[in-house]
């Protein structure tokens, strides 16, 4: 796991800038563009589908969550957890929208999750509030027919993260089903020699222990149920492909179903975008994840 220790601090910097790595556009313009991208998509969903908007899970400010409805709401429901990326410190539930419509349309409710960024938001604390607001799902939506997280990029590791919690405390437990990590970040240690530290601050301490690498359990026998889908961009960064590798052989390793999913032609950005579009690989992997479970 070491391969990034011997980096010079420059190409480490390029290795996290995931912008700088996609063949369409320049890192500025295709950051833009993923803002636009899944700012005009969640607008759609909003128009489109049956929604309860801002549902607070905690009394924090960005406590709260965005709740797309399936079109035929009889009896209970499977529902996939989206969490959004934004490397901690930016974009919001308020851009997490985008991927529902094939999904409402198919009988899945989509929660977007709101959590508080850097540099308000603490690594810590953000993993607690992304498990809160799964405790609350279940306690207050009793329709639930198992959940299945998606998480990409800051928002994959948050979703990991989730995969190892502990859930005596919380007095519920999560029927998780599935997981989809889509180009994310597993072994924090690097970003602390990053400029994506500047704004999260975490200290080695804290970034060892929210490392999703780190903190994998042996899957119990609710685990063996749960099918782990880690996806990475072919235009993601070597390191950022790397982590999503190793990561899903820990997970092998411990006993998880673990698959990799390899997307050829898209970049850090619309790996996820395009889960938007019915057709697109990865929202078919996701409808038939969910049909299987």
């Amino acid at each position: 796991m070491g391969g990034w220790r011997h980096m010079a601090a420059e190409a480490l910097e390029e290795q996290y800038s995931p912008s700088r790595w996609s063949p369409r556009l320049d890192p500025d313009a295709v950051i833009q563009a993923h803002l636009a991208a899944t700012a005009a998509g969640t607008q759609r969903a909003r128009a489109s589908a049956q929604t309860s908007l801002h549902v607070p899970y905690g009394a924090g400010e960005r406590e709260k969550l965005d709740i797309y409805f399936p079109a035929e709401r009889s009896g209970t429901f499977p529902v996939l957890v989206y969490i959004h990326g934004g490397y901690w410190q930016c974009l919001s539930k308020d851009e997490s929208g985008f991927a529902a419509l094939p999904l409402v349309s198919q009988g899945v409710a989509v929660v977007a999750v709101g959590y508080d960024t850097a540099p308000k938001g603490h690594m810590d604390a953000m993993v607690l509030q992304v498990r809160r607001s799964l405790a609350f799902l279940v306690q207050q939506y009793s329709g639930i027919r198992g959940i299945f997280l998606c998480g990409h990029s800051a928002g994959a590791h948050l979703a990991a993260m989730v995969l190892s919690t502990d859930w005596t405390e919380y007095g519920v437990v999560p029927d998780i089903k599935g997981a989809v990590l889509v180009s994310g970040v597993y072994d924090l240690e690097p970003i602390l020699h990053t400029y994506v530290n500047d704004a999260l601050s975490m200290s080695r301490e804290v970034a060892q222990r929210n490392s999703p690498m780190l903190c994998i359990s042996p899957a119990v026998p609710a685990a063996t149920g749960c099918e782990v889908l880690v996806a990475v961009a072919q235009h993601d960064s070597p390191e950022f492909r790397r982590q999503s590798q190793e990561y899903g052989q820990a997970l092998r390793a411990a006993g998880w179903s673990v698959s990799l999913l390899d997307l050829a032609g898209v970049d850090h950005f619309d790996i996820i975008e395009k889960l938007s579009e019915e057709s697109y690989v990865l929202t078919q992997v996701i409808l038939n994840m969910i049909s299987r479970a």
